[in-house]
């Protein structure tokens, strides 16, 4: 297998358009050693697809779950040039029917990862016994157009608040990572939460964008040198994400938390072409993305149990 993470490697650096969550070093610093890929080569020796994914081993199970901060793992396939729609379905049934073999040899307990909302066609995980399930994010696009973006948004609930908040915070790109998670994880303590990953895995990950000019931490200070709202932030050439936002309650309402994601978007109006909320099933947070006239764009959860137990807990749980 780790002749695949080579060859996978390789295929990263010739392919840039892989999206960030399924690119090697992002895998390397979310998911340490506990991630590989699985090929699928065509008749001429070429990779036709891959798909990319994050386990765990625990008491005795194998499980393929989504890896610390990554929204999108699964499939990312490489398509000849000039397809006719059908040869293109011949292309993806063989594909995917060829990964899904791997998939299935390597007996995980549990199966269940989201995929990229470009990779739309499911069925042949259907036909295989995986199950799916549509799920939503929200992404504005062309973020260069900042005009575009102000006057997409709500009235009341974004651009009122952003013009409150103008003038009120100073913008600084300096908040220490330690110092972020450490704020976040309070955050989450106060409203009878816990953060699910470490902060070595989160500086981790900080460290491996950083370096690669493809994260950044954004905060907002007041006149009073309170630091009132953080949000950590990741990019390629085609997409930004949404990770994490941190906001002291007392700014709840000033206006903060529109502006940090606004001085983010126009911060990356000229790094990357679209803004992703990362979104969410909650209501309330739906709602949220929507006031910044984000567009709706699905995407699907692949989940397959082999393991009776672990399925009576699954549909327990769900």
């Amino acid at each position: 297998m780790e002749d695949n993470k080579r060859e996978y490697r390789k295929l990263c650096e010739k392919h840039p358009e892989i999206p960030l969550f399924l690119q090697t070093w992002w895998m390397d610093a979310a998911c340490g050693d506990d991630w590989n890929a699985l090929l699928s080569y065509d008749k001429n020796g070429g990779v036709s697809g891959v798909f990319v994914y994050h386990y765990v081993k625990k008491m005795g199970r194998f499980l393929i779950v989504p890896a610390t901060l990554t929204q999108y793992s699964g499939t990312w396939l490489f398509y000849p040039d000039n397809l006719t729609i059908e040869s293109r379905y011949s292309f993806e049934n063989e594909t995917y029917n060829d990964l899904i073999g791997q998939i299935d040899a390597l007996k995980p307990d549990l199966f269940e990862l989201n995929f990229h909302y470009s990779q739309n066609y499911w069925q042949p995980f259907y036909w295989n016994g995986f199950s799916q399930t549509t799920r939503y994010t929200y992404r504005l696009g062309n973020i260069s157009d900042l005009d575009a973006v102000l006057s997409g948004m709500s009235h009341r609930k974004r651009q009122k608040p952003l013009a409150k908040a103008m003038g009120n915070f100073e913008l600084r790109l300096n908040l220490n990572a330690e110092t972020f998670y450490d704020l976040y994880a309070s955050q989450l303590r106060s409203e009878g939460q816990k953060i699910f990953y470490s902060k070595n895995r989160f500086l981790n990950i900080h460290k491996a964008t950083s370096d690669k000019g493809q994260g950044q931490i954004f905060s907002l200070y007041s006149e009073k040198e309170e630091l009132a709202t953080a949000l950590f932030v990741v990019w390629d050439n085609v997409s930004a994400y949404n990770l994490v936002i941190y906001i002291d309650d007392r700014f709840r309402s000033s206006g903060a938390s529109t502006l940090i994601v606004y001085k983010a978007i126009e911060y990356l109006s000229t790094k990357t072409k679209n803004y992703d909320f990362e979104g969410s099933m909650i209501h309330g947070v739906a709602l949220k993305n929507q006031s910044f006239g984000a567009v709706l764009t699905p995407f699907s959860q692949i989940s397959k149990i082999n393991n009776p137990l672990l399925k009576l807990w699954y549909w327990a749980k769900h």
